[in-house]
């Protein structure tokens, strides 16, 4: 038995008829019926009754005809795979992200996914320090990440996506949330709710040091070891907070306000371990590319480093 008279036989039970058959493989009738009578003469048993005006599977040529679509199928999935392999497209890509990308991340990887469904994909939330160490370690292929303080991370490249201003969070009845633009001088002995200093120590100097810049010192009164969980404590009402400005949508009991100083925004990047050879790195960062262009988010993919 061999894979086209399989082929041959699907043709004639999905049509139940060897006319129809013939066309569909641009071959002679007679060519459908010889394989068909071979491959009924090799397992011993009758497949089709047929007679001029119709033809019928038997008991056996139904059973066959449910297993043989299963052959064909995992012959075809074996011959893409072996033919995306020869080109790097094949394996898993393990991606790690913040938080702050899910108004966009979900699509992205669906998009990916659809276009290239052999390929795993692997899919964790960390904090950053965490993440960045991952990717310099080998254990992460690409992480979304903040572009602070890259220069500890010499092995990794990156890509700038957006720029992600720094914001004052606070939940929308506070006092101080109807202005438009707030001062740090209004926030000096407001509670600060903010990531730990275990967790993310740039974070937390950051913070501290924009406020020792103008002369002051933040009331930190709780440090949280997640994005979400601080944002959970400002709706809370247990203090505010400064955080980047999260590209999804934030929650609408929160009101996210610009200070009026000047403040360094954060870069919102792509970053990989330039010594990580696997080909579907190139392969993401060309298909985040094509989703930028088209996605309403108007990603700024600039070469960084």
């Amino acid at each position: 038995m061999d894979l086209k008279q399989l082929r041959y036989f699907v043709s004639v039970a999905e049509n139940l008829s060897f006319t129809d058959a013939a066309a569909e493989h641009f071959v002679a009738q007679s060519a459908i019926s010889k394989q068909i009578s071979n491959l009924e003469e090799l397992i011993g048993v009758q497949l089709f009754v047929r007679n001029k005006r119709s033809v019928q599977l038997t008991t056996a040529g139904t059973h066959l005809f449910k297993e043989a679509r299963g052959v064909i199928a995992h012959y075809e999935r074996a011959l893409k795979k072996a033919r995306l392999a020869g080109k790097g497209i094949s394996g898993t890509i393990k991606i790690g992200f913040l938080g702050h990308e899910r108004s966009f991340l979900p699509k992205l990887i669906h998009q990916f996914n659809k276009k290239f469904p052999e390929i795993g994909i692997e899919l964790t939330q960390y904090t950053r320090a965490l993440l960045n160490t991952f990717i310099k370690n080998g254990d992460l292929d690409i992480g979304f990440t903040l572009g602070v303080s890259m220069e500890k991370f010499p092995e990794l490249k990156w890509r700038k996506i957006s720029n992600m201003p720094i914001n004052i969070v606070m939940p929308k009845e506070h006092p101080l949330a109807k202005q438009e633009k707030i001062s740090i001088h209004a926030l000096s002995s407001e509670p600060m709710i903010v990531i730990s200093q275990k967790v993310s120590p740039d974070g937390y100097r950051h913070i501290t040091d924009t406020f020792a810049k103008y002369g002051y010192i933040p009331n930190i009164v709780q440090e949280c070891s997640c994005y979400e969980t601080v944002l959970l404590m400002i709706e809370a009402g247990v203090g505010i907070s400064m955080l980047p400005r999260t590209i999804a949508a934030p929650s609408p009991t929160l009101r996210f306000m610009e200070l009026e100083e000047t403040i360094d925004d954060t870069d919102f990047i792509i970053a990989w371990n330039k010594n990580n050879h696997n080909p579907l790195i190139h392969l993401f960062m060309k298909e985040l590319e094509a989703f930028s262009k088209n996605s309403r988010l108007s990603l700024l993919m600039q070469q960084s480093h």
